[in-house]
């Protein structure tokens, strides 16, 4: 479905991603783990265009793109499949929680309004938010803000959803919830690669692992081999400091 070869970017003359390479199968969930500061952010926002790669090739849909040198129409293409979710919700304030599910379908997809109405109520129920439609996010918590941004991802029926860190900016008794919304969507194979420090999630939900670390990919792997058997010295270092949670 989705394959990375060779991606490099460097801000100023540091590369924070060095040849980074992996394959996502169609139903896949992968999960990209690591310490801060890593890449992880970077490589989805390169992945959806929104960084500038300066390297690489991006085949989706048997279609390859040349990462540093795409056009807007190519960028505008992928984007049709694919949606992302925001650590920080990235909703209109302005607008309710129903506005802002239905914002891409009536400008980017040129849906009708009834249509676009029908649809984003329907994603509001999936994700239970459907009862604060009219709510604006100063009225909602971070929790729900969140699972409405989940809503508007779904509204686009997207081949692939990029979630990077999707809880980070939750208080901790909030973030069950909206991994419980993203736990309901690998139980529909829906494919998605997520950034995530919430390791015992993270081992529950991945068909796939990865661990990075200075821009690169250190080790990749099922959630067996990386949880209960990592190969490299530093993928053990790393999640011996997440020993309690798992």
């Amino acid at each position: 479905m989705i394959e990375l070869k060779n991606l490099k970017k460097k801000f100023n003359s540091n590369y924070v991603l060095n040849d980074i390479s992996f394959k996502v199968e169609k139903g896949d969930i992968i999960s990209i783990i690591g310490p801060s500061g890593c890449g992880k952010t970077t490589l989805l926002r390169c992945m959806n265009f929104l960084n500038t790669s300066d390297e690489g090739y991006l085949t989706f849909d048997d279609e390859t793109y040349d990462m540093a040198n795409i056009n807007k129409k190519e960028i505008n293409n992928i984007r049709k499949k694919t949606a992302f979710v925001f650590q920080n919700y990235n909703l209109f304030l302005n607008k309710t929680a129903l506005e802002n599910v239905i914002e891409g379908l009536i400008i980017a997809r040129k849906i009708a309004k009834n249509e676009a109405i029908k649809i984003g109520e329907e994603m509001l129920e999936k994700v239970g938010m459907l009862e604060r439609k009219d709510h604006y996010p100063s009225q909602l918590s971070g929790g729900q803000q969140q699972r409405v941004a989940i809503a508007r991802a779904l509204a686009l029926n997207p081949e692939i959803i990029y979630f990077d860190e999707p809880t980070s900016a939750l208080d901790p008794e909030l973030i069950g919830e909206v991994l419980e919304v993203i736990k309901q969507l690998a139980l529909e194979k829906r494919t998605m690669i997520i950034v995530s420090h919430e390791m015992r999630f993270v081992r529950s939900i991945s068909t796939k692992v990865i661990f990075m670390e200075g821009g690169h990919i250190v080790e990749e792997g099922t959630p067996k081999d990386i949880f209960e058997n990592p190969k490299e010295e530093r993928t053990k270092e790393f999640l011996d400091s997440y020993r309690r949670e798992l």
